[in-house]
Parts: C-alpha cells; sequence; structure tokens
C-alpha cells in the first residue's frame, strides 16, 4: 500500500511540476490555455505517459527543462495543423523523436535541439548563403524542426517541418515529412531578393522545399506532405489571401494534388513538369535551375549520408 502511495504521489509531481512553470508563463499561456491542455493531458493520460517516457531521454529532458511548454504543446489546438485530433497530435510528436533519436548520433541530435546544423553553405560574390536546421524556436507550435536560408548569417526564410505517421495525412507510407509553416522573415525583404537573384533566380521556399527532399532521400521517407492554406494553425481571416499563395499556391503551381485528408502530398522526388511544357526561351534557365536545386537536394542527403550510422 505504502509503495502504490509513493509511485501515486511521484506520478503527481511529474505531471504537476511542468505545468506550474507553465503556469508561471503568463504572457504565452493564458489560465484558458492552460485550463484546456491540462484536461487534455487527464483525458489522454496513456498519451501523456508516452510523452513523459520518451521525454526521459537525457537530450530531450534538458530541452524540456529549459522550455517547459516542449512536453505539452501537442496538446494545443493548433499544434502543427489545424482539425488534428489529440491522439494524431500525440502520434506526430512520439514518431518525430524516436525516429530523430534513432537516426541521428547523439552528439547531432543535440546539436539539433540546442541550435543550428549547417547543412551546407555556399558563396557567391563576396556574400554567404547557407542552409541550416535546427529545432524550431519562437514559433514552435508550427512545426519540431526548422530549415532556415541564412544572407550572412542571418535567418531571411525558414520552412518548418516534423516527421509523422503516414496516416495522419492518410498516406500509405509509413511517414511522411510534414510541411507546416512556410515564412519570409520581416524586414527581410532585400536579403530575400539578394539570395534569390544570386541562386538561379530560385526562391526561397523553392530552395528549402529541395533541401528537404535530400533530408527526406538521407531518412529513406518516400513522401512529403504540406499543410493548406486552411489548415495552417496562424491563419486568419485577414492573413487568407497571403497564405494562399504562401501555401495553396506554392504547391499547386508545382502539381503536387490534396490527399483526402486535406493535405498537399507528393512522393520525394518531386517529379518536376516536363520540359516540352516551358515556354521557348526558357528551358535553358528552367535546366539551370533544376540541376541547381539537384546540388542542393544531394549536398544536404550527403551531410546525413555521413553523420548517420550505417
Amino acid at each position: 500500500m505504502t509503495a502504490n502511495i509513493y509511485q501515486a504521489n511521484a506520478a503527481t509531481r511529474a505531471f504537476l511540476g511542468p505545468i506550474s512553470a507553465l503556469a508561471r508563463q503568463r504572457s504565452t499561456w493564458s489560465p484558458e490555455l492552460l485550463a484546456g491542455v491540462i484536461w487534455r493531458a487527464l483525458t489522454h493520460i496513456r498519451a501523456h505517459r508516452q510523452v513523459r517516457e520518451l521525454l526521459r531521454l537525457p537530450a530531450l529532458a534538458e530541452t524540456s527543462r529549459t522550455n517547459p511548454r516542449f512536453a505539452f504543446k501537442y496538446l494545443t489546438h493548433d499544434y502543427l495543423a489545424r482539425g488534428l485530433t489529440t491522439p494524431q497530435r500525440a502520434a506526430c510528436f512520439l514518431h518525430h523523436y524516436r525516429r530523430l533519436h534513432a537516426a541521428l548520433p547523439d552528439r547531432l541530435f543535440r546539436q539539433a535541439l540546442r541550435g543550428d546544423i549547417i547543412l551546407h553553405e555556399m558563396y557567391v560574390d563576396g556574400t554567404r548563403f547557407t542552409v541550416s536546421m535546427g529545432l524550431c524556436k519562437t514559433w514552435d507550435k508550427e512545426g519540431e524542426l526548422s530549415l532556415n536560408l541564412h544572407v550572412d548569417g542571418e535567418i531571411v526564410f525558414l520552412m518548418s517541418f516534423t516527421i509523422i505517421p503516414g496516416s495522419v495525412v492518410k498516406s500509405d507510407a509509413p511517414e511522411v515529412l510534414l510541411i507546416s509553416r512556410l515564412q519570409g522573415m520581416k524586414g527581410s525583404y532585400r536579403e530575400i531578393h539578394r539570395a534569390t537573384r544570386a541562386l538561379h533566380n530560385i526562391a526561397p521556399d523553392a530552395l528549402l522545399l529541395a533541401a528537404l527532399q535530400g533530408i527526406a532521400t538521407a531518412f529513406g521517407i518516400r513522401e512529403i506532405a504540406a499543410v493548406t492554406a486552411a489548415k495552417q494553425s496562424s491563419g486568419t481571416k485577414d492573413s487568407a489571401t497571403a497564405f494562399k499563395q504562401a501555401y495553396d499556391d506554392f504547391f499547386s503551381g508545382l502539381g503536387i494534388s490534396q490527399s483526402p485528408a486535406g493535405f498537399f502530398l507528393t512522393p520525394v522526388p518531386i517529379e518536376a513538369k516536363p520540359l516540352a511544357t516551358i515556354k521557348k526561351g526558357h528551358k535553358i534557365r528552367t535546366k539551370e535551375k533544376r540541376a541547381f536545386k539537384q546540388w542542393i537536394q544531394s549536398a544536404c542527403a550527403a551531410f546525413f549520408a555521413e553523420q548517420m550510422p550505417a
């Protein structure tokens, strides 16, 4: 009896300790949001126990200590995408970190959680362009990892993604990379324009999508999914037009269709439009752009192939 009481008290402390830390973050966690998170944790206690067990891994335990919301963000309604159920959100969180932990050497796993990993670096006319990957920070509800394009050390554009079970987006693949955020940094228009011109007139979203395909290749992931504007977790009525351009127009323009679950879904590598459909006079430039994106994709795949155990 005494042992059972001790175990119950220990479980209560393990749950209430992080919750009390969240309660002190009033600027980002309102009483209403906190109450909803607690309710969903208690009504999905098995999933939350699995998350707590996962967070015993030393690298994740450290992340959870420095960021109390880390262990609970999957319990927010808008985690990753609108419309996901609590079990789906938990499955995404668990799958992502189990997969990363199993695939990456501990040193690289910790580096991804603490800061940025430089995947590829280019110098063009004295300007340094870098593609990096690291844990999503400020907007962590919109994805677990972020691919970042830097211009001379400053992030100007990012793409957030998470490794999730394919079933969440109604894919037959066992797992997919879910893109949940595309965004240029405020005040970075000139740098984004400079990067586009310097890098074969390839827009940052297309460049980072090439890098993501390289990551998919290295991890053996066969499909990429992406949120629609309607499912993007930060979308509002006022931002509907901008989000449609950023998400729906971008992915539809690549010939990517939506799955029955309402996500864009494509095999890796993404099939390019036939050159016969390209306007006369643009074919040479199109070939150059495709070759450059393939180079970025191969470079990112090679980075992980060198780092990951055979």
